[in-house]
């Protein structure tokens, strides 16, 4: 059986390591399939694809997009994206720079609780100097000896505290059509942490093809639960470990791997969408 993971970030998001180094150790592991899906990029796709092809990889075009749907922050996986296509192209860009303007909100905010940081401070810390996030706003607290990485998120920086900014977007229903229009396939990330099923049935009119499922964050009920979801609504089954590197949470490749029975599904979608 193959071995699959298709939730993977590297530095040109908020991974630490290189896509290179990452494709070297999944292979070295015995991985046959990834993707790299970094946040708001493809960067760290194009980065990797040619040692993948080399080492005899299967590098799974991926990008992570943010949104928000009723009041929700929402990611939507995109695999199997024309990475030439203009309108995704167009989107991300947009994103990216929506990022380096909520940076900037966000170190305002942090300057009235005499946190005093410079842009530069924080893009000292960003891989492609386009997809700045708050890990690396964090990353910078810690090393002008603020606070620590967990403190940044848990009193300033986190969902809800008082120096978060909501990253400038587009809709959901807009974000799956353009992945459409780019020959992509779209998949609900990480469900579980949404904490909030009620809008999947909303997202499946947007045109949602599927949901993650297989994820270190979901229980054993949670999985069971989204399993019978996506049999109800015909949508595809993905998986992976949403690895980011040292000193985060998900540490290790694979920690929620994919059937490879899933997989051919996937791969049965998307070669029906290029038929059609």
């Amino acid at each position: 059986m193959k071995k699959i993971d298709l939730h993977i970030h590297s530095n040109f998001s908020d991974g630490t390591r290189h896509p290179k180094d990452i494709i070297k150790e999944t292979k070295e592991m015995g991985f046959d399939v990834i993707s790299i899906t970094d946040h708001d990029t493809l960067d760290g796709y194009n980065a990797g694809k040619r040692l993948a092809k080399h080492l005899g990889i299967e590098l799974v075009p991926g990008v992570e997009i943010s949104t928000y749907y009723q009041s929700f922050d929402v990611h939507i996986l995109a695999y199997f994206v024309n990475i030439h296509n203009r309108q995704l192209l167009n989107m991300l860009k947009y994103i990216q720079k929506g990022r380096i303007v909520r940076a900037q909100k966000i170190l305002d905010k942090l300057d009235e609780y005499g946190i005093c940081l410079k842009i530069k401070d924080v893009f000292e810390h960003v891989e492609n100097k386009k997809v700045v996030g708050r890990p690396h706003i964090a990353t910078a607290m810690v090393e002008k000896d603020y606070t620590t990485y967990e403190e940044a998120f848990w009193h300033y920086i986190g969902n809800d505290r008082p120096a978060y900014v909501r990253k400038p977007t587009f809709p959901p229903e807009e974000v799956i059509k353009i992945i459409k229009e780019a020959g992509g396939v779209s998949i609900l990330a990480h469900p579980g942490v949404i904490k909030n099923d009620f809008i999947i049935p909303d997202l499946v009119d947007f045109g949602l093809d599927g949901l993650e499922i297989f994820y270190p964050l979901h229980s054993l009920y949670q999985r069971q639960n989204y399993l019978e979801l996506a049999e109800r609504y015909g949508l595809l089954v993905t998986g992976g470990s949403d690895y980011h590197g040292f000193a985060r949470k998900n540490e290790e490749y694979g920690q929620a791997m994919l059937k490879e029975s899933y997989y051919n599904e996937l791969l049965a979608h998307k070669d029906r969408k290029y038929a059609n």
